[in-house]
């Protein structure tokens, strides 16, 4: 049985309710969606439950690498875990268990050390990147490791990738990808200075998982435990969340903020479906709270509600709703959460900018974006680029208040001159650490803490506690009920 149980809720109050101008082309409007998972009671599940592919994929020339690998990712394993270890080249296979009659092992500590004498054995035979080891890329150990999952089936099947990063996409890696979406959540493990995560990050984020660099062998065993502990507390494989649209209105993405940040793809649609009727899978729930910004695009040239013969400023229309699939145990009161809009022909002209805990996502993003553009302009000595990048990653950094960014990444490759402006002027001989670059390139995709500081609210809220409704700063009262306003900034 499921031993959680599910809420959801809008992350800002004031991300509920949207007065938007009737004669504007299109609204973009974001809300961050809290889920909060709890525990319920009942039996965690088994180790058993969880099956785990060690997958090693280097080139031949990286032996060494490969053992510490071997060692670290098969020692990692929990008494229990079913497992088996996945490699050999463009053709991959399962070295262990090496019975054919055999799916899995099942983790002791015999059952461990014979597994890595098996794989150690079958270095030389290289992974996807090496030139000798075949042309079957990343695309082959997907179609591998699905395989073999589906010999025998477990509650949790999770790939876990080790791997140099030189693999490479043959064309049919998003093809195999979507054949995994409902068999195999992943992690990608890189080890090595010199590998390209692109590739190794698409795979972990569209499957659920984290792509993650580990320099050195105990760096790399510690990030293993972790993957390993995470799966073992894992209650609920996966929670099917629905989002539902107003006719008219357009789905621009939807996507988990924290603790992880991962664009999500909704599940295929049958033949017939509510074409306003989106559904996305998310994976792997313990005990938590995750939070996701939806963003869609309201047109009111297609909704009868804002026509000039209606009234407007009458009622509040559902723009959008994300609820729970049914059967999670949630409260009545905590299946859903809507997002409504109120057409107006006096709102403030303009769209509607992500506010609270959207804002501020949507900020580190797009700083992590910006700096790690500056930081490969200037490994291409590419001062001009370097300094315009890094000084959007400053100028972003003020806005979110972030000293720490500015005094420690930042001030290692540029002189902060006017954050609040974003002048910079990159250091005489600066250089990026490739490693930390590669860390840096991956840090959209790891842990987030969801005590983000909240952007001030656009707008004077109303300060009667059963309305709180954001009207313009223009205003002298509320539009909902009428109680007068105090100017934006001055005392209340």
């Amino acid at each position: 049985m499921d031993t959680l149980r599910f809420g959801v809720t809008l992350a800002d109050a004031a991300e509920a309710r949207h007065r938007l101008r009737a004669d504007v082309a299109a609204h973009t409007v974001d809300s961050t969606v809290e889920i909060t998972a709890e525990a319920a009671g009942g039996p965690a599940p088994a180790a058993a439950d969880t099956g785990v592919i060690v997958a090693l994929d280097f080139a031949p020339e990286r032996l060494a690498e490969t053992r510490r690998a071997v060692a670290a990712a098969i020692t990692a394993l929990p008494d229990g875990t079913a497992f088996a270890v996945l490699h050999g080249g463009g053709a991959p296979r399962i070295c262990y268990p090496y019975d054919a009659s055999e799916v899995w092992a099942y983790a002791d500590g015999i059952s461990r050390n014979t597994a890595r004498f098996e794989a150690e054995r079958l270095l030389p035979a290289g992974g996807a990147g090496s030139a000798g080891g075949g042309t079957g890329g990343y695309a082959a150990w997907l179609d591998a490791a699905r395989a073999h999952v589906a010999r025998e089936p477990r509650r949790i099947a999770h790939l876990l990738m080790v791997t140099d990063g030189r693999g490479h996409d043959d064309g049919r890696l998003d093809a195999a990808i979507d054949a995994c979406t409902d068999t195999l959540t992943c992690d990608v493990i890189g080890v090595g200075g010199d590998w390209e995560p692109a590739l190794p990050a698409r795979i972990a984020t569209r499957l659920h998982g984290r792509a993650e660099l580990a320099e050195g062998a105990e760096p790399l065993a510690a990030r293993l435990a972790d993957i390993a502990g995470r799966l073992r507390a894992t209650r609920v494989p996966a929670v099917r969340v629905e989002v539902r649209l107003r006719t008219g209105v357009a789905l621009r993405s939807f996507r988990e903020a924290a603790p992880v940040s991962r664009e999500l793809r909704p599940d295929p649609r049958p033949a017939g479906a509510d074409p306003w009727r989106y559904v996305f899978t998310t994976r792997l729930w313990d005990a938590g709270v995750r939070r996701y910004i939806l963003s869609v695009e309201a047109r009111p040239d297609g909704d009868p509600a804002a026509g000039r013969d209606a009234d407007p400023l009458d009622t509040d229309l559902l723009l959008a709703q994300v609820a729970l699939e049914p059967g999670l145990a949630a409260p009545p009161e905590a299946a859903a959460a809507a997002v409504r809009v109120r057409w107006s022909y006096e709102a403030a002209p303009g769209g509607v900018r992500a506010r609270g805990a959207s804002m501020t996502y949507r900020l580190r993003d797009r700083l992590a974006d910006a700096f790690n553009a500056g930081c490969t302009a200037i490994s291409r000595r590419d001062l001009r680029t370097a300094e315009a990048m890094l000084g959007e990653a400053a100028r972003l950094a003020y806005e979110l208040q972030d000293r720490d960014f500015l005094d420690h990444d930042l001030d290692r490759v540029a002189e902060v001159l006017d954050a609040r402006n974003g002048v910079v002027r990159v250091r005489t001989g600066a250089t990026v650490d490739r490693t930390a670059l590669l860390r840096s390139r991956l840090s959209r995709g790891q842990h987030r803490p969801l005590d983000l500081p909240a952007a001030a609210p656009a707008g004077v809220p109303c300060p009667d506690p059963a309305c709180t409704r954001l009207s313009t700063a223009a205003a002298g009262f509320c539009v909902a009920c009428g109680t007068r306003l105090a100017p934006a900034g001055s005392p209340r």
